[in-house]
């Protein structure tokens, strides 16, 4: 299995509180990490605009604006990479040797 790069890890949390995990332990198990890395992950994301902490019976992060754009911006990048209409070619052509 292939290591996932640390804007991988970013965009996996970022996802993850896009879609309404908001306790720090859900967006740990969604994103696969230990608690050590989430918080090292986390303060990156709040120092980056992306997430903002609230405080309401415990700690609740949710996206910002900001952290919604760099989300679509990936899921757009993405996209150009991996469309989701993209025809494979359904023979396999074996040349002779």
């Amino acid at each position: 299995m292939a290591r996932r790069s640390q804007m991988e890890i970013l965009l996996d949390m970022l996802e993850a509180v896009a879609g309404g995990r908001q306790k720090p332990t859900h967006i740990m198990y969604r994103a696969n990490l230990s608690w050590s890395r989430l918080t090292k992950h986390l303060d990156l994301l709040l120092k980056q605009g992306l997430l903002m902490r609230t405080e309401v019976d415990g700690t609740l992060y949710r996206i910002t604006r900001r952290g919604k754009e760099v989300l679509e911006y990936s899921n757009r990048v993405r996209s150009e990479f991996y469309p989701r209409n993209r025809t494979f070619p359904t023979e396999v052509y074996v040349q002779n040797k």
